[in-house]
């Protein structure tokens, strides 16, 4: 439960919150950091229903007359990134365009020399546990990414650099990011897998310095979902 809530950028912020003793284990994580529980035993009033991408991927045309086609899926090739931005797209779907299944993001990330923007993608949590893959294209060296991406984790935003092909796994409820491609000198593939039936976000916003807030325009398409 949560009162008086103000947003700092797009992130929710409680000025009082309430503890639900059903689902808190006593870890004590929220003594040392205000209002983050792993538990979600701290929580604020749940949001509306999130936005699905049930019109970004459309049946495999090749396969349109078969029994199992409603199995293979094309992205639809009008969304994608901003032309400026060194993404590209190759599917994003979830349990609304293929029942039963989790949500997966995947694109391309085109060479670049300079951080993309100032924060990145800001600090947040997810419902469900998430796996993100960075692969590199060397099938002579397929270890080295071909890039360097800035990774914080945990409450503290601890600093990693990612120079190599891994995946990175997320626990439920846990605050990770800003994630921000430093630079890329080869293109790249990124994998997104929320292992739930839609994508969730909730921001933490408020672990930002309000400088940093207040220099990324690219803030504001980071919103809350799902919570």
């Amino acid at each position: 439960m949560g009162e008086n809530p103000y947003r700092i950028s797009t992130s929710l912020v409680y000025s009082r919150v309430w503890i639900d003793p059903s689902r808190c284990n006593d870890c004590g994580e929220c003594l040392s950091f205000e209002y983050w529980c792993p538990a979600q035993a701290i929580r604020g009033p749940v949001a509306g229903p999130h936005e699905t991408v049930g019109s970004e991927t459309v049946p495999h045309e090749a396969a349109a007359e078969k029994k199992y086609s409603k199995y293979i899926y094309d992205y639809d090739p009008e969304r994608q990134f901003p032309p400026e931005a060194p993404f590209r797209m190759i599917l994003r779907f979830d349990n609304t365009t293929l029942p039963g299944s989790h949500f997966y993001n995947v694109h391309w990330v085109k060479p670049h020399d300079a951080p993309l923007w100032p924060v990145g993608h800001p600090p947040h949590i997810h419902r469900d546990a998430e796996l993100l893959f960075h692969i590199g294209t060397d099938p002579e060296n397929p270890q080295d990414l071909g890039a360097e991406i800035e990774l914080c984790l945990g409450p503290e935003m601890e600093k990693h650099i990612i120079d190599k092909s891994c995946v990175i796994y997320i626990p439920p409820n846990f605050i990770h990011s800003p994630w921000t491609p430093i630079r890329t000198w080869r293109p790249w593939i990124f994998i997104e897998v929320n292992q739930g039936p839609v994508h969730t976000e909730k921001g933490y916003h408020q672990l930002l310095p309000p400088e940093a807030i207040a220099a990324d325009e690219h803030l504001s398409f980071f919103v809350d979902e799902g919570y």
